[in-house]
């Protein structure tokens, strides 16, 4: 059985080596999705490419929306399944929650699987409640056939609804490492709203969005200020409480690199 990789990207030059890493033994073929983005994760998904010798298709469409991103790419898979990564999620790899161990399940068809997601925030170390996103769908057989979008919010939904039988996992399959630049963190908070309100057809641009809605010029201020009130609402992730980390994570801890981007990324 094949699978293919759908992953949309944006200026995710450090994280997305991390997710590819942790999904390249369960993936035949991976399709990405970016959307021009300004620094070189272009660059460093191919480096991957080369360095693990996969089969990588990369597609810079910025004039598409997530969904038509995920759309545009679904239609040039011919593999038999179908996995929704970001850039920013990985997999675990080893132990009972491995996405290896998924494979057992390809016998099954017309299906799609659905898994909560734990979060690390800030850097690889904290988190921040609530630690657990609700299951989303992030596998599904390939039988080419989706739902059309809902009507609502200009009839925009970031995922493909697949026609078939939706099946719930309970265990903890891969983590959002939303470890970003404090801007970016920032900006994040009025994604949904610069989407749903449609927003973005004036705006294309998320940061412009933000600064006519606050009516400023510049952002620095206002995202030091949240980043210090948002880093005093953390906790520290606790295996334990939150589950065990990804292999792919524990590797680059022990390596030292466990403060996030704030030194790499320009805030």
């Amino acid at each position: 059985m094949k699978v293919a990789c759908i992953m949309c990207t944006w200026e995710e030059q450090l994280m997305a080596p991390l997710a590819i890493e942790s999904s390249k033994d369960f993936v035949d073929r991976y399709i990405v999705m970016d959307n021009a983005s300004k620094d070189d994760t272009v660059g460093v998904i191919k480096e991957c490419g080369d360095k693990w010798k996969l089969d990588i298709d990369i597609y810079i469409r910025p004039d598409l929306s997530h969904r038509q991103r995920r759309m545009f790419a679904i239609k040039k898979v011919d593999e038999e399944w179908v996995l929704i990564q970001e850039a920013d999620e990985v997999f675990h790899t080893d132990g009972p929650n491995s996405i290896l161990n998924l494979k057992k399940l390809f016998r099954l068809r017309n299906v799609a699987f659905l898994a909560p997601m734990t979060v690390l925030f800030d850097d690889f170390l904290h988190t921040h409640p609530p630690y657990k996103q609700p299951p989303h769908l992030f596998l599904y057989h390939n039988n080419h056939t989706f739902s059309p979008p809902p009507p609502a919010a200009g009839g925009w939904r970031d995922f493909p609804e697949m026609i078939g039988v939706k099946i719930q996992l309970s265990k903890v399959y891969k983590f959002n490492c939303f470890v970003k630049s404090p801007k970016r963190m920032f900006l994040r908070q009025y994604w949904a709203e610069w989407l749903f309100t449609n927003a973005f057809k004036k705006y294309p641009n998320i940061e412009e969005y933000v600064k006519a809605k606050l009516g400023l010029d510049n952002l620095n201020d206002q995202v030091k200020e949240w980043h210090e009130k948002t880093k005093s609402t953390l906790e520290p992730y606790d295996q334990k409480k939150h589950g065990y980390y990804p292999k792919v994570i524990r590797e680059y801890i022990s390596r030292g690199k466990i403060r996030g981007y704030e030194k790499n990324v320009p805030p």
